[in-house]
């Protein structure tokens, strides 16, 4: 069963699969903001089991569909751009930027008001430190900790090797 909250403004290019959340005065589906590209609504897929707490924000794909995969757990004020690809089970704490067409690795978690550059790929079981800035330039290795502004390795992420999930 899906719950989407009576505030929340979902465009028509988007699919939600079942037992999904969709909090309150989120926004699903808004055209890319990529100059040029606004007219390119390619729409947005949210996968089974996914949570949306509240203000979340996702915008169409313009080349391609904005993919949130299954079980993934975004948090309020959180901002997926357009083309964006999260894989499996990812966690998206508060406050966090991802833009366009950035990749999200299995696993992975992202703490609060991080930012990830667009077109960059983050590996499967990662953890992204509270207000972390991942650029084009950080090297990224999967199961790993990253912290700091810009980001900096920091450790490896042997919780469960996560992107073995």
């Amino acid at each position: 069963m899906k719950i989407i909250h009576e505030t929340a403004i979902i465009y028509p290019n988007v699919i939600i699969e079942d037992d999904v959340y969709i909090g309150p005065y989120c926004v699903i589906g808004a055209p890319p903001e990529w100059k040029g590209k606004e007219s390119n609504s390619k729409g947005v897929y949210i996968g089974q089991g996914t949570r949306l707490t509240g203000f979340v924000t996702i915008d169409s794909g313009a080349e391609g569909v904005t993919y949130i995969g299954k079980n993934c757990y975004i948090m309020k004020h959180t901002y997926i751009a357009h083309d964006c690809y999260l894989r499996d089970n990812v966690t998206i704490s508060a406050g966090v930027c991802l833009a366009g067409m950035v990749e999200i690795g299995k696993g992975t978690n992202i703490g609060m008001n991080a930012s990830v550059h667009q077109k960059v790929s983050v590996p499967g079981g990662c953890m992204i430190g509270m207000g972390t800035v991942i650029t084009k330039k950080t090297r990224l290795q999967s199961d790993s900790k990253y912290a700091g502004v810009p980001a900096k390795y920091i450790g490896s992420n042997d919780r469960n090797h996560l992107s073995q999930l």
